[in-house]
């Protein structure tokens, strides 16, 4: 949450697995240093592949869905202090149940609700923190169609997604945590003619890191930056 860790996951091109990745800052107004699997060793599996790293506010919890072959579901690592590896991992349970068939976590800015997509509907649904990382209560379906690339405002009452096929960044509301989000509509400052998916707002909400494939990046698929004042 103080913005100068980014855990990322990337298709590496040639190689056979998705792996996750870190990169780190001295400051929030200094760039990103190269990613690396530092302190990801033990987590990214072979075979598997590891998308969609989400940490806890204090970097000790770490989660994301790992895929192999057919097999898919939300999984967590811990560590003991910041700047440390990555090391004891387990299958994340919801309602007493190996949460599977799941993808894309998200967890909340206080690190008590789980958010995850839904593998047959990619709809959205969340749960309650139990008494470790890696157990939740019950979960629900909070989403009225299927979304993509999920990102919450840190009171979670704002969703922000990208809706598949079309690929432009839409926002949902609710009134509170206990209801469900309405309909999304397309947000136009963050979207354009090529695809575009959020993937981190900022706890003030003013900064939106968004993955693009518009023209004056590097090429193909890009990181940018989306700006507005407090």
């Amino acid at each position: 949450r103080d913005e100068l860790a980014a855990f990322v996951h990337r298709e590496n091109t040639g190689a056979p697995n998705t792996s996750l990745l870190q990169t780190t800052r001295a400051r929030v107004t200094d760039a990103f240093a190269a990613p690396t699997e530092t302190n990801l060793n033990v987590v990214n599996t072979t075979p598997g592949s590891e998308y969609s790293p989400t940490v806890s506010p204090d970097g000790l919890v770490l989660y994301f869905h790992r895929q192999v072959a057919s097999t898919i579901g939300i999984q967590v690592a811990t560590r003991a202090a910041a700047g440390t590896p990555f090391g004891i991992q387990a299958a994340v349970t919801v309602g007493g149940s190996a949460l599977t068939d799941a993808l894309a976590p998200h967890l909340s800015a206080d690190g008590q609700t789980l958010y995850w997509l839904d593998f047959q509907t990619f709809k959205l649904h969340q749960a309650p923190r139990g008494a470790t990382p890696a157990i939740f209560g019950t979960g629900r379906e909070v989403t009225p169609t299927d979304v993509y690339n999920p990102v919450l405002s840190a009171d979670e009452l704002t969703l922000y997604y990208s809706n598949g096929m079309s690929d432009d960044v839409l926002r949902a509301t609710r009134t509170s945590k206990a209801a469900s989000f309405g309909a999304g509509v397309r947000v136009d400052a963050l979207s354009s003619n090529a695809k575009d998916a959020p993937l981190f707002l900022t706890g003030d909400g003013c900064v939106m890191i968004l993955k693009s494939t518009r023209p004056g990046g590097s090429g193909g698929t890009d990181l940018w930056m989306a700006q507005r004042p407090q």
